[in-house]
């Protein structure tokens, strides 16, 4: 496949993927400078096994103008970086608090939000503090947001969406024995859902961030239209952003088996019903992307959740490779190459 004749795929790789690798250099160097070592550790592991989130989210860019490629990799990379941060200290540093989880992730409400001010994040978070490193991932985002020229026709689904993944997070990392009763209660009683999805397929979609960045890409455009933007917001949540936790979950399973995390694929009776379900989402997702505004990049975005996720070892560890292939295999020209396109990546990034 000769990636210079898809213009989308080519900028992706050319100008996208480098840009990536500079913004992740960078936050590595303030990440070293933490002087608490277990938030170092996490903020410098979440960029290490994470990578691959901020490299698929950067996709989005090309949304926007080329002069604005640049600026909108940066705020990408470092809003995703504040969710995975986040993530690991929400999962691996020994807390279970669901009212700190909450109180860390306004952070991502005021990166989203131009001129809100800066507060202690870590305040409930047992006796941990810092305030370059956080602090500094959230100014740098409120800058870049309030030079979009669009702002103010994306700000309030985006603003839904980041309230969403926030309640996600802080529920679903609460303790065990009552973390799925009332994530369930929360996505049942608090989250719209006009396509009569299950409430762990609902909640699924409330954990990606893909939307947000699509908007605000789409926000880098002067002539940025409600019309459009409505369109792209409904492509995304719940079915793209839905297929692509769900991957996501799907190749954690016997990882989260073993850190007794919760996950969504589980609530499905079998392995080949819960494969049957991401089918329905990746073909429904696919069938949007077509009719949203440049559709060729939101084709390529789900062709290449399915290519990067299961691409993945895990995949074949688990014993899911026939599975993998023919998913695959059904979602249209392409795939297959993609795929093989992601191992390669994998492979060179070590990821």
């Amino acid at each position: 496949m000769s990636v210079a004749r898809f213009p989308w795929l080519y900028n992706y790789l050319v100008r996208v993927i480098p840009r990536v690798d500079g913004e992740l250099l960078q936050l590595k160097d303030k990440a070293n400078q933490l002087g608490d070592y277990e938030l170092r550790r996490q903020a410098l592991s979440s960029l290490n096994s994470k990578a691959f989130h901020c490299y698929g989210g950067a996709v989005m860019a090309l949304l926007g103008p080329s002069d604005r490629w640049r600026d909108l990799i940066n705020l990408i990379v470092t809003f995703q970086t504040i969710s995975d941060y986040l993530d690991n200290l929400c999962d691996r540093a020994g807390i279970q608090d669901e009212a700190a989880f909450f109180h860390l992730h306004h952070s991502m409400s005021d990166a989203a939000s131009p001129g809100r001010a800066i507060i202690d994040y870590y305040s409930l978070y047992g006796s941990y503090r810092e305030f370059e490193y956080l602090n500094y991932l959230v100014v740098n985002c409120q800058k870049r947001v309030a030079a979009l020229p669009g702002l103010d026709q994306v700000y309030e689904p985006i603003m839904q969406m980041v309230n969403y993944y926030a309640h996600l997070q802080a529920l679903k990392h609460a303790e065990p024995e009552s973390r799925s009763l009332r994530l369930q209660q929360y996505i049942e009683e608090q989250v719209d859902n006009p396509h009569g999805l299950s409430w762990w397929e609902l909640a699924a979609a409330t954990g990606s961030t893909l939307g947000i960045f699509a908007l605000w890409a789409m926000a880098a455009n002067p002539d940025c239209r409600r019309d459009d933007t409505k369109l792209v917001y409904e492509g995304y949540f719940p079915w793209i952003n839905a297929m692509h936790i769900l991957l996501d979950y799907l190749i954690d399973q016997e990882e989260d088996v073993r850190e007794g995390d919760l996950n969504f694929v589980s609530y499905y009776s079998d392995v080949k019903d819960g494969w049957k379900a991401i089918r329905r989402f990746a073909e429904q997702s696919s069938g949007l992307a077509s009719g949203l505004p440049s559709p060729g990049l939101h084709r390529l975005v789900v062709n290449g959740l399915l290519a990067m996720y299961l691409s993945d070892d895990k995949v074949r560890r688990q014993g899911f490779s026939d599975s993998a292939h023919q998913l695959l295999g059904s979602a249209g020209q392409g795939s297959n190459a993609l795929y093989y396109l992601c191992r390669g990546v994998r492979t060179l990034k070590n990821m």
